[in-house]
């Protein structure tokens, strides 16, 4: 009898000791895991952040020059303002180049052609070179809320050539309206009068 209830306790205490080790070595596991997936994790979080930072600094040179046309006036010293009419103008998209030069990009829905103005405050305006029509020049002539006269001359290119080019001058700056693959070349200038009669 009492070899029987050694062996049985012997049992008992082997099981308890294999029953003991695997519920350990179970509960080993999970944490041996949660390095590996830690890690992982961690790795596809810093993938994660550096594909950001990435596609934010491919995306900053774009638009780190880029201005808001509210703010214009105290970072360019000149107010520009076009027509808000959305089915004459669209897209506009303001560029500072550096402190004395600006580019305005925008859609011109009327002379269905993409546009620029560029503006330079006491510099020269870097200019398309191409050869224009002398015959087919012409001149558009706006002032300013303060009553100060303004002539736009407007160039169309040689050889039937599409684009139109729009040039003026206001105190210390001058003007560009840049027409490429122009239909109708007159709204270009009546563009180019719409920011002269909102000049201050």
């Amino acid at each position: 009898m009492k070899k029987s209830i050694f062996f049985l306790a012997g049992i008992i205490c082997l099981c308890g000791t294999l029953f003991g080790c695997s519920n350990n070595h179970n509960r080993e596991e999970p944490n041996d895991d949660l390095p590996i997936q830690n890690s992982i994790s961690s790795t596809e979080e810093s993938f994660v952040i550096d594909n950001t930072s990435v596609a934010e600094s491919e995306s900053q040179p774009e638009n780190s020059n880029t201005v808001n046309a509210e703010t214009l006036a105290d970072i360019f010293g000149i107010s520009i303002l076009f027509p808000e009419n959305s089915t004459w103008l669209a897209d506009n998209k303001y560029y500072l180049v550096d402190e004395d030069n600006l580019k305005i990009t925008y859609h011109d829905f009327v002379a269905d052609a993409d546009c620029t103005l560029l503006v330079s405050k006491n510099n020269n305006l870097n200019l398309p070179q191409n050869k224009f029509d002398e015959a087919l020049n012409e001149s558009w002539e706006g002032d300013t809320i303060s009553n100060q006269h303004i002539v736009v001359k407007v160039q169309h290119e040689n050889n039937d050539g599409k684009m139109v080019l729009a040039t003026w001058e206001y105190n210390e700056y001058a003007f560009a309206i840049i027409g490429e693959d122009v239909s109708d070349s007159t709204s270009i200038p009546k563009v180019a009068l719409y920011i002269i009669y909102n000049l201050d």
